[in-house]
């Protein structure tokens, strides 16, 4: 064998002990930073024991709809319906019974020592009645056992007295299956319940199905979602003031309605506008700390709701009481042509609403005081000027120093056969969105 031959197989058997050598060091250094684990059929999952708020859409419905079930069941029947048959109320309460039952958990029935026959002695029966949810809380067991703290209010729909309720709903993701524990329960065997804390109960390990007390799983989007505020929202403004009134922004409330009779009044006002409203568009904006859903209604009415988690919203009615972030945005990049416009569109959003108090104080102090002494004048010279639906047209524009003049086309919306109203609005800019206007009488 040659030199060149012999120095040849050197080099490749070197080069050898080099891979082996540098694949050992690597499989070391790996080994160091690794942790084998046996294969297992478990399925892993990071459970929050602890008594959390609930985030998540689709779960806060499903276990709404489980109360939503348990309450129907629990409503009174109608004994003056004319279509009601004593034997058909007599089947229809032995229904009841077994199904309020059915959806107790054991241990609330050891409690209150239940059966199918007592149960309605046991639990009073409500009137015809709506769901208000408050707060929602979860303690998780594992990925298919939890056990949900709900607390709100019954709507009395005939009344509209309200009864505070506190309840706990266990669910069975697996099983599709539910048990429900009331307050009384609650109050003496499991305490307060706090969120952060750990719940002070044993939550079963699974649910057996039976007739009535299964769910399905909701599937929510955001539509679904601000659909049912919107009609939540609606529902209130014909039934329930307090509760509107009560979901004002607080800093809307102060501005526009100082005392909840002047917001009975307006919604008083406005009923039949309520009943008919339905929502044809919304705007989704997502902000630091809170989620702005802007939704318009058939006759271009606003009502922004500000969402800081699923059950907790409050809600404007307009858009020029108070200044809307992307209001803002656009009115500091525009041009002081477009800034009047933009502040018009305000005062005419206020005409049409009826807010005259909004344009009165808009107006400059020597016109107001040369015209309209008081707000009571301003207001029946509006109501005989103007139309409830008014639509503006721009049709000229020009400046004089610091005071910006619109020619206006106004016109009825719901009326074309109606003359048009020309005005020329006056304006000043002030500091920030705020301005001051006059126009010719």
């Amino acid at each position: 064998m040659n030199i060149k031959k012999i120095i040849l197989i050197l080099v490749i058997l070197l080069c050898i002990a080099l891979i082996i050598l540098a694949t050992l060091l690597i499989y070391g250094k790996y080994q160091e930073n690794y942790e084998y684990d046996p294969p297992t059929n478990e399925i892993k999952v990071q459970v929050v024991s602890t008594v959390e708020k609930v985030d998540v859409k689709n779960n806060y419905y499903t276990v709404k709809s489980c109360i939503e079930k348990f309450y129907q069941y629990l409503t009174e029947v109608d004994e003056n319906d004319i279509f009601m048959t004593e034997e058909m109320i007599q089947k229809g309460e032995k229904i009841y019974k077994q199904a309020i039952y059915a959806m107790l958990d054991e241990r609330y029935i050891q409690y209150r020592n239940i059966t199918v026959d007592n149960v309605l002695e046991i639990i009073p029966r409500i009137a015809d009645s709506t769901l208000i949810i408050d707060n929602m809380y979860v303690s998780q067991k594992d990925i298919n056992m939890s056990a949900y703290i709900v607390y709100g209010r019954i709507r009395n729909n005939q009344t509209n007295e309200k009864t505070n309720f506190e309840m706990l709903v266990e669910l069975d993701m697996l099983n599709r299956s539910f048990k429900i524990i009331l307050q009384d329960y609650i109050n003496e065997n499991i305490g307060e319940i706090n969120e952060g804390d750990s719940l002070n109960l044993e939550i079963p390990a699974s649910i057996e199905k039976n007739s009535y007390n299964t769910f399905d799983y909701e599937s929510v989007t955001d539509e679904d979602y601000i659909v049912d505020i919107f009609n939540e929202f609606k529902n209130n403004m014909i039934n329930d003031h307090e509760i509107v009134y009560e979901k004002l922004n607080q800093e809307y409330k102060e501005k526009r309605f100082e005392t909840y009779e002047k917001f009975d009044n307006y919604a008083v006002k406005n009923i039949m506008n309520s009943v008919s409203m339905k929502m044809t568009s919304y705007k989704k904006s997502i902000y630091e700390g809170y989620t702005q859903y802007t939704c318009v209604d058939q006759n271009n009415n606003y009502y922004i709701f500000y969402v800081t988690d699923i059950m907790n919203y409050t809600v404007i009615l307009d858009t020029y009481t108070i200044d809307l972030p992307e209001f803002v945005e656009e009115y500091n990049n525009a041009d002081d042509a477009r800034k009047v416009q933009l502040n018009i569109s305000k005062v005419f959003e206020a005409i049409n609403n009826g807010d005259y108090n909004y344009v009165y104080n808009k107006l400059d102090d020597t016109f107001k005081q040369n015209n309209f002494p008081t707000l009571e004048e301003f207001e029946q010279y509006m109501e005989n000027t103007f139309y409830d639906n008014n639509s503006v047209g721009y049709t000229d524009y020009q400046t004089r120093g610091n005071l910006h003049i619109y020619e206006l086309s106004i016109t009825d919306k719901d009326n074309t056969e109606n003359p048009t109203v020309t005005k020329n609005f006056i304006m000043q800019l002030l500091d920030g969105t705020d301005f001051v206007m006059s126009f010719n009488v």
